[in-house]
């Protein structure tokens, strides 16, 4: 087992970065464990897709991320992240994946990953939320056909796809799906195809634009559905908004009605939720990010705080505090 640390952060992704460099700069001994890849949730948005962000609400440093265009790629933004790491030589763990935590005592956890046993001091959770994609629970969702993840359009040429979901994410699958060939159907309840408020979840407007051009192009079809009711190897059969059942030829479907975090190891140690906006979240202090479970915190994505630039701004106000807090016990030993 290696020297104790100060500070075990759990993920790398801009929550987790942001942590290990504030860490850093308090002069702590902090590890980032990640189970994937350096931001391995941007890495698993679709290839070549633009952000929706402009780059001083993603970026670490003020004025270093600077896009081709307006609103940094994917690409753009994962090498923004790794170049972080490498300029600051980050202290980070990949392909590491935190599997039990034990507390000992007030002031020490025993963490174990599948590599390693770590003590650390306090614990900082910067999950994303992407670990449980949301399932329709319909008759033929494991079939292989059947997606929760859209990466890319292009080996669906002349097939049929349909694409079930109402935000940002399904409306750019079903959009690149029907740029790039395919014979693409969106379904969609009523009220988000009507929903134009951007601050109630609407479709952000450059992509809804072209998506209502393919619509009115012919190319995509958008069904107002209730619910999908079966998936058969060939078909899927859906019951619209007006309670008829609809039948329609397939070949691949992308399920994206949107996706939880994994809460298993917060609420194994004790940390108590609540019902969220959209999901599951942890209950913590809203000023130092501390759950009920004493030198346990939280940031990012899966808490209250889920846009990219609260994620990357908490864990700057929050790891000082931190430090604050160890600093005073040891002066008291």
């Amino acid at each position: 087992m290696s020297e104790p640390l100060d500070l075990l952060i759990i993920g790398a992704g801009p929550a987790g970065l942001s942590a290990a460099y504030a860490a850093a700069q308090e002069g702590l001994r902090y590890l980032v464990l990640e189970k994937g890849t350096i931001a391995d949730t941007i890495r698993l948005y679709p290839v070549g897709r633009t952000l929706f962000s402009t780059p001083n609400e993603l970026e670490m440093h003020e004025g270093v991320l600077k896009p081709c265009r307006d609103k940094p790629t994917r690409e753009e933004l994962l090498s923004h992240y790794i170049h972080f790491v490498l300029d600051h030589d980050l202290n980070i763990n990949t392909a590491e994946e935190v599997v039990d935590i034990k507390k000992l005592d007030p002031e020490e956890f025993l963490v174990h990953s599948n590599k390693n046993d770590y003590r650390a001091a306090r614990i900082l959770f910067a999950i994303g939320a992407m670990a449980h994609p949301r399932r329709l629970n319909v008759p033929g969702e494991d079939l292989p056909k059947v997606h929760h993840l859209f990466v890319e359009p292009y080996a669906y040429i002349r097939k049929d796809a349909l694409v079930v979901g109402g935000g940002n994410s399904a409306a750019e699958a079903a959009l690149f799906l029907s740029e790039e060939g395919a014979r693409t159907t969106l379904a969609i309840w009523r009220e988000d195809w009507e929903n134009r408020d951007p601050k109630a979840g609407a479709m952000k407007h450059w992509v809804r634009t072209p998506l209502d051009r393919e619509v009115a192009a012919g190319r995509l079809r958008v069904v107002l559905y209730k619910d999908v009711s079966s998936i058969s190897e060939r078909e899927v059969t859906l019951t619209t908004e007006d309670g008829e059942s609809l039948t329609i030829p397939n070949d691949v479907v992308f399920v994206l009605v949107g996706s939880d975090a994994d809460l298993t190891l917060l609420k194994k140690l004790g940390v108590k939720t609540e019902p969220g906006k959209l999901t599951e979240i942890p209950v913590y202090d809203p000023g130092t990010f501390e759950t009920n479970v004493r030198g346990v915190y939280v940031a990012g994505h899966f808490t209250r705080a889920r846009h990219i630039k609260a994620a990357i701004d908490v864990p700057r106000r929050i790891v000082p505090l931190i430090a604050q807090t160890l600093r005073a016990n040891a002066a008291t030993e």
